[in-house]
């Protein structure tokens, strides 16, 4: 072991640090269950703080050369569990009512299922520089709903909204095209 190059050495952290987010999602839960609302400064900070734990492991994969297939999986539902939990807790708080958080939610869960059954047909995925923009803003306007109460973070939050819609629209026609031309259809 003492010859091998901290990089190969570290390889493990990434997946490590995404599987710590998804350990911490039930103390998440927990704040938004237990606080008061409309707001949680405890929860939002923590949302926060699991939120850039994704910064972090992408990077350190792409780095330390540790992309994997258990990477590939983990990370984006690591992610997609952060804001079921975070939007969820948006409605248990009574930040929101129902429909904004449920759009986002519905939006990821049609995603995970159409990333599952396009895989198994042989057509790969990429996330494009507008769906990160749209998940970043997503992510960004859960953790500032649950901090802050205010018109201009509702304002935010709805353009996240948007957004989101925007490029699942967007995703839902590339695929639709890309299916068409391979004759996958």
């Amino acid at each position: 072991m003492e010859g091998k190059p901290r990089t190969i050495r570290l390889r493990w952290l990434p997946n490590a640090i995404t599987s710590l987010r998804l350990a911490a999602l039930p103390v998440l839960a927990w704040f938004v269950a237990v606080d008061p609302g409309p707001t949680s400064a405890r929860a939002a900070w923590f949302f926060g703080a699991i939120g850039a734990t994704d910064f972090i492991d992408g990077q350190l994969a792409r780095r330390l050369g540790a992309e994997s297939k258990f990477g590939a999986i983990a990370d984006p539902f690591a992610d997609r569990m952060l804001m079921a939990v975070g939007l969820i807790g948006l409605i248990t708080l009574d930040r929101y009512s129902w429909p904004g958080p449920t759009i986002i939610l519905a939006r990821d869960m049609i995603a995970v299922f159409a990333f599952v059954i396009l895989a198994r047909r042989g057509v790969d995925l990429r996330v494009d520089l507008a769906g990160k923009i749209s998940s970043g803003m997503a992510m960004f306007a859960v953790g500032l709903a649950l901090l802050i109460n205010n018109r201009g973070i509702d304002i935010y939050f709805w353009i996240a909204v948007a957004v989101s819609v925007a490029t699942f629209i967007n995703y839902a026609w590339g695929i639709a095209r890309k299916l068409q031309s391979s004759g996958s259809t």
